[in-house]
């Protein structure tokens, strides 16, 4: 019973029984004869599907307006179906929580995690289909989206893309929202023309107009396939945010981009937001919407050389909120991200030419972070790098509270304590490791060194393990160090089992931290308005700065200003006192990493043979073109022939 599930009789006694038909999942023999449980616990799967690798997968609706811990979200599960069950027992069946484990009422179960939640709470998972060509035809969106799961938000009127790695403990899931509908959206599929057809219902959430109302089919094309596309979006830093795109931007689309783009940051806040129109009706709902919501300041913009990453230099983040970013371009973009991921690092090895790389991952396994960021071309120097000889060095901070313990819904609790829980964290590669692990549990006492036991058994494959609390909210922070060099990518895997259950579990995207983000920071309008210290420039003179920016040594006056009044070749640098340290160093360094869009470069051929380049800027009805030497050349549009921009 979806919405008793514990079936509790007027003596508290429970009728559930585990054994029944009753929220299982059955697998029928071909010929009808037989057919067994797969697994328990689910509580209203609307869509099942294969991938190509032949896992079953199902959406889960969320149950917690019915038990308070009993599947808070909606969700997406991997239903494996090779018989193994807690503790990797195949006389047992995995326990997906509806109704979750309870001393008295369901005692002999682990939960299951999801592989993917859709968040916030009543979202209504209901179809899903997997991106698949259908009769030999081209798959939906770009090809980077093939294999992806299309599920539907009922409720909500939303459509996510949701990628699925598949490594040795199970899938890791990111997903991403690409559309918002005005009625319920119930399924869709993928036509044999590629496009994505869309079935709706009519009415307002949950339920809609019921089986007599009207209903309708939408038709989803992609008409520019060379479109810039976003394909991941992260923090990079304390105050810089990367989009990366599927294929370069159009420059005639980011002039003045700092003054347009927005940024919202909250508990509640996603990509989208404002093209919501259904609003189902649960009180955890409303709590959502009276949340607040921040702004947080865009002090500048810059794209790569490549024009595929756009860079966004912001006020500090530094809660663990979500962060909604609306880039103003053709057609308004909306994506979002939390402060989740690895801060990675390669060096190469004395001798070794290649550059070293530091950047973002979304995850400490190579496999995952490799098939999620598949399109992002800055990226791509990592993947080459990693085949040289060097070291790569990952730091985050993982969130292991609550590994097997389902989540209660907010402002609700539950009538009885769990054990004590234990998570045991497993970093295997093929390369050797190091690992380090701490915990601060407290602000005014030391950080505690966690033990690591490392087996190198197996020259081929070796392991670092630690185990802690899972009862604490504190995060872990972990250093993974590993060596790099012969010619492939090394392989490292990252997994969890408990003192409960000592089956292997992926860590998903979500439990991995930024190494620099305060979990105890709380979003309040205070949140940005103290800017760190820098270490670097502490004792440093205002003066001699000046000085060397005006000396005919490094000529920056020629080309930049520094408020009003200065030269216009290069973008204002006023701003830079909001900018942190490293990447105003990388930018010093390296100029041609982040082009301000509104001093894109160009390469024009004039009518008398002449070919120039430098930064073109307008001034009436004439054309301004600036050089590196800081001499401004005056055009007319008459004069010109041709004219392109420059990529460095």
């Amino acid at each position: 019973n979806f919405a008793d599930a514990y079936q509790i009789d007027k003596e508290g006694k429970s009728a559930y029984d585990i054994n029944s038909d009753n929220g299982t999942i059955q697998m029928v023999s071909a010929d009808l004869s037989k057919r067994e449980t797969v697994c328990t616990g689910i509580r209203f799967p609307v869509a099942m599907a294969f991938n190509r690798e032949g896992d079953l997968f199902c959406t889960e609706q969320e149950g917690a307006t019915w038990l308070p811990n009993g599947n808070p979200l909606d969700e997406l599960l991997h239903i494996p179906l090779d018989g193994s069950g807690p503790n990797n027992k195949p006389s047992t069946k995995r326990h997906f929580g509806f109704p979750p484990r309870h001393p008295r009422h369901n005692p002999d179960v682990i939960d299951e995690p999801s592989t993917f939640d859709y968040a916030p709470q009543h979202q209504s998972t209901c179809g899903m289909v997997f991106n698949e060509p259908v009769n030999g035809g081209p798959v939906f969106g770009p090809e980077s989206w093939a294999g992806d799961a299309i599920v539907c938000g009922e409720s909500r009127g939303k459509l996510w893309r949701t990628k699925l790695v598949r490594t040795p403990s199970g899938y890791v899931a990111t997903s991403q929202l690409f559309a918002c509908l005005q009625m319920l959206t119930v399924d869709a599929c993928v036509a044999p023309d590629g496009d994505l057809i869309v079935a709706c219902h009519s009415g307002p959430p949950d339920w809609g107009t019921g089986p007599t109302g009207i209903g309708k089919l939408f038709r989803i094309q992609m008409e520019q396939p060379e479109a810039a596309r976003p394909v991941a979006t992260w923090a990079e830093g304390p105050q810089e945010i990367r989009i990366a795109f599927d294929h370069p931007l159009d420059v005639t689309e980011l002039r003045q981009l700092t003054e347009r783009i927005r940024i919202e940051h909250g508990e509640y806040v996603r990509a989208g937001d404002r093209f919501e129109n259904l609003m189902p009706p649960y009180a955890a709902v409303q709590a959502q919407l009276i949340k607040p919501r921040f702004a947080l300041p865009v002090t500048g913009t810059s794209v790569t050389s490549d024009m595929r990453t756009l860079i966004i230099n912001t006020a500090p983040m530094r809660s663990n909120d979500y962060f909604a970013v609306t880039v103003p371009m053709q057609s308004e973009l909306d994506v979002d991200f939390a402060l989740h991921g690895v801060e990675a690092r390669w060096t190469p090895a004395k001798g070794n030419p290649t550059p070293a790389w530091s950047g973002w991952l979304p995850h400490a396994d190579l496999t995952v972070a490799k098939a999620m960021l598949a399109a992002s071309a800055g990226h791509e120097a990592l993947w080459t790098a990693l085949e040289q000889p060097g070291t790569l060095t990952l730091r985050s901070k993982l969130n292991l509270h609550n590994i097997l313990r389902p989540a209660i819904q907010p402002g609700a609790s539950i009538d009885y304590e769990w054990p004590a829980e234990e998570a045991i964290v497993t970093f295997g590669s093929d390369h050797g490791i190091v690992l380090q692990a701490s915990r601060a549990t407290d602000a005014s006492q030391p950080v505690t060194e966690i033990a690591v036991v490392c087996d190198q058994s197996n020259v081929e494959w070796q392991l670092a393990t630690f185990r802690t609390s899972a009862d604490v909210t504190d995060p872990v922070d972990v250093v993974v160090a590993m060596r790099t060099g012969d010619g492939t990518i090394p392989r490292l895997t990252a997994s969890v089992q408990t003192n409960e259950d000592s089956s292997l579990r992926p860590l998903q995207l979500h439990r991995f931290l930024l190494p620099w983000v305060d979990v105890n920071t709380k979003s309040d309008s205070t949140t940005f308005a103290e800017f760190p210290k820098i270490a670097e420039l502490e004792g440093g003179s205002w003066a001699r700065g000046r000085k060397v920016f005006r000396s005919e040594a490094a000529s920056c006056y020629k080309c930049h200003s520094v408020g009003s009044g200065g030269a216009r070749i290069g973008p204002d640098l006023v701003n830079l006192v909001h900018r942190d340290f490293a990447s105003v160093m990388r930018d010093v360094a390296n100029p041609s990493f982040g082009i301000n869009p509104d001093y894109i470069g160009h390469v024009i051929a004039l009518n008398d043979g002449r070919v120039l380049t430098g930064v073109l800027q307008t001034d009436g009805d004439q054309l301004l073109l600036g050089d590196e030497k800081g001499t401004v050349t005056k055009l007319s549009k008459s004069d010109i022939e041709s004219m392109a921009a420059s990529k460095t």
